[in-house]
């Protein structure tokens, strides 16, 4: 590939490279944010339980919001949405530097402002996504969810470090004086964004509050007639989940599996191997440009990664995890981002939102079910069964191990193996296989036959 042909396969536009900064400042600000929170909590408690409540309220109530998010990102202006949801949490972040600063700061404040903060964050994600995919041509949908990866995977590797530095020296309050300049300085990115966007339609200033939402549940039910419609869409969805809810079940369980066998000086090395892994498949997924077979790159990807978190399970070694997380995340993201790309590809213009914000909900759903399950079978079957003299100790045993730790190994095997039948029936059956070609054209599902608000 030329030098030229490179540099104009990364022009994504003015629009989009400052939407992508301002959400990459949002990124960085809520990793902050939740890390040091979370820090503060148990700090004050002491609690285990309380420190989990923190990420409960964090995640939970944006479940319930999502579908309605949804519709109303495809009927009013996606920049009025991430605007109001940005200018709306530092309104909430000052509330709590108040309460800070007057000494007055409660973990049930907490647990209020990440409840509230959640319910934002489920308005504004559905928008920047339905954004991003109308800003970006079609041909560079790959590059533009490579670059939000690495944003991504950016503020993993960062965020930690950096709240923990601050929390060191200065305290909680400049950690939120420092999020609530993110926040605003991504709103103005935002702004600066969507006015390199032309052609946008005008708004319908003049339509009525009630034909807003209800114009949202119409859009959600053509989201859900959308999945009907479209078999092969469902597949996908179906594999979304599946395969979010194995990176997150080995995500969160690498925490057990090495603090119960060799520290925490070697989970915090896996866990920076895995973010560096991260920004390594999201570069080399931009460097590939826009590659066709993107389903066989997913379900190639995808099989990889079901191998290295197998490969987790069966080995003792601090080296071992490093170079398989930084293996399995490269290949995750590699697959998240080409994943993304199909989704933007395949969803109808008029209800992007509203298909986004129902993936999302689901997605959360299915990995809360799966970390919840996984922490079961470990507790009460895995781990006693493999403890000297437990039920597995003389077969299974011999080749996991035996003794702590080792059942969250049995789970990462289990987990493992049973995903790894997902992409290979996807490289097996030729119509999933070949989802990245053009679709034959067909009619979106029909919205509410009312006027509909700007787009953009």
């Amino acid at each position: 590939m030329s030098v030229g042909s490179g540099r104009r396969g990364f022009d994504l536009g003015r629009g989009f490279y400052f939407l992508w900064c301002g959400e990459s400042l949002a990124l960085v600000g809520t990793a902050l944010m939740e890390f040091a929170l979370g820090v503060w909590v148990y700090n004050h408690t002491g609690s285990a339980v309380a420190f989990a409540n923190v990420v409960l309220a964090a995640t939970l109530p944006a479940v319930l919001f999502l579908p309605l998010a949804g519709g109303l990102a495809d009927r009013i202006s996606h920049r009025v949405i991430i605007v109001c949801c940005d200018v709306t949490l530092a309104v909430l972040l000052l509330g709590v530097m108040a309460l800070l600063w007057f000494e007055r700061l409660e973990p049930l404040h907490l647990y209020i402002f990440n409840c509230l903060a959640s319910i934002v964050g489920a308005f504004r994600k559905p928008a920047y996504q339905a954004a991003v995919s109308t800003i970006v041509a079609p041909d560079k949908f790959t590059r533009a969810s490579g670059l939000i990866s690495i944003s991504k995977n950016a503020s993993a590797l960062v965020a930690p470090l950096l709240a923990g530095a601050i929390m060191a020296s200065a305290g909680l309050v400049t950690i939120l004086a420092v999020d609530l300049m993110t926040f605003c300085s991504g709103t103005l990115l935002v702004i600066k964004a969507f006015s390199h966007v032309r052609g946008a339609p005008g708004r319908e200033d003049d339509a009525p509050k009630g034909t807003v939402f209800g114009g949202a549940l119409g859009n959600v039910a053509a989201a859900l007639k959308f999945f009907v419609a479209q078999r092969l869409m469902a597949g996908l969805l179906v594999y979304t989940m599946m395969r979010m809810a194995l990176l997150s079940l080995a995500t969160l369980m690498m925490t057990p599996l090495l603090l119960s066998t060799l520290g925490s000086q070697a989970l915090g090395m896996a866990y920076t191997w895995a973010a560096l892994g991260g920004l390594a498949g999201a570069g080399l997924l931009i460097s590939m440009g826009n590659p066709r077979r993107l389903m066989m790159l997913v379900a190639v990807a995808d099989l990889l990664l079901a191998a290295c978190v197998v490969a987790l399970g069966l080995v003792s070694q601090a080296f071992a995890y490093c170079a398989l997380a930084f293996v399995a995340i490269t290949m995750a993201s590699i697959a998240d981002a080409s994943v993304n790309s199909l989704w933007m590809r395949r969803i109808p213009a008029d209800n992007r939102a509203s298909v986004f914000a129902l993936i999302s909900m689901l997605t959360i759903a299915t990995t809360s079910l799966a970390v919840i399950i996984g922490g079961f079978l470990v507790d009460h079957w895995f781990q006693p069964a493999l403890m000297p003299g437990g039920l597995y100790a003389d077969s299974i045993g011999h080749w996991l191990g035996v003794g702590p730790g080792r059942g969250v190994g049995l789970l990462f095997v289990v987990a493992g193996g049973l995903f790894a039948l997902l992409p290979l029936s996807v490289l097996l059956y030729g119509p999933m296989r070949r989802l990245d070609e053009p679709p034959a054209p067909m009619a979106a599902p029909r919205m509410i036959e009312d006027p509909q608000v700007e787009l953009l």
